[in-house]
């Protein structure tokens, strides 16, 4: 009867033991993976589909929004909206540099950012590889004597095909407008020359305020390393021709 007895607990003791492997199998098994909501993405921006994004950044060149994203970019040969009519840079969105230019950029829009923190630089023209200049200088059906008020030809090499110059003016976001400069981009006549201001100021052609939100572009450029010139309000140089062809690559 003892051995009986015996026998039958332990038959119950294994078939305790079987079920509560049983029933922790089962829990084991039953995992619900609940899974998080959703995290909130902005929308990618459009894939950028001009070829010279791949022609800069072969040369090394760099975005120069990705360092500083508060400067504004609107290349007017992107589109039809300049002198030429024509869109030259396959709607490209960015303007891109050599580092050490790209830099001195941001430098000038931080200078801005200190005067007034409403105001921006806004990125007309950057690098513009040679084989573009030579198809603007094309394009452009004057006679060749003429063609040089406008463009500078191909076989000169201008400092944007080193990526050293920069046409640049002011945007301002208080206003949502750009600053009046007193005649736009590309402009060819006598009242976009630096050098004329104080003749069309004394005469009314400019009007003061023009005038000094030229100075004030002039200003922070300067202040960055760059340098004016006497025909275009727009237009910075960084660096002679003889040291962009010593120091940086021909974008071609």
């Amino acid at each position: 009867m003892r051995v009986y007895t015996l026998y039958l607990s332990v038959l119950l003791m294994a078939a305790c033991v079987r079920k509560d492997q049983q029933a922790h199998t089962l829990v084991h098994h039953r995992v619900y993976v609940i899974p998080d909501p959703a995290p909130d993405r902005k929308p990618e921006p459009p894939a950028d589909t001009s070829y010279l994004e791949y022609v800069f950044k072969g040369y090394d060149l760099v975005d120069i929004q990705a360092l500083d994203s508060t400067i504004e970019v609107k290349l007017q040969y992107a589109d039809t909206a300049n002198f030429l009519k024509a869109n030259f840079y396959d709607g490209l969105r960015h303007a891109y540099f050599p580092c050490e230019v790209a830099w001195r950029l941001c430098n000038a829009q931080s200078c801005l950012k200190l005067i007034n923190p409403s105001l921006s630089l806004l990125i007309l023209d950057a690098t513009r590889p040679l084989h573009i200049q030579q198809l603007m200088w094309d394009s452009l059906k004057l006679p060749p004597n003429r063609k040089f008020n406008y463009l500078s030809p191909p076989y000169e090499i201008s400092l944007h095909n080193y990526g050293c110059a920069a046409d640049v003016t002011i945007f301002d976001s208080s206003q949502n407008m750009l600053m009046n400069m007193g005649s736009g981009f590309d402009c060819f006549e006598p009242v976009s020359q630096p050098a004329l201001e104080w003749k069309f100021l004394k005469n009314g052609g400019l009007s003061p305020q023009a005038v000094q939100n030229r100075r004030l572009l002039r200003y922070i450029m300067k202040r960055a390393g760059f340098s004016p010139i006497a025909s275009e309000w727009w237009h910075f140089s960084y660096c002679s021709k003889e040291t962009a062809a010593a120091k940086f690559k021909l974008i071609k």
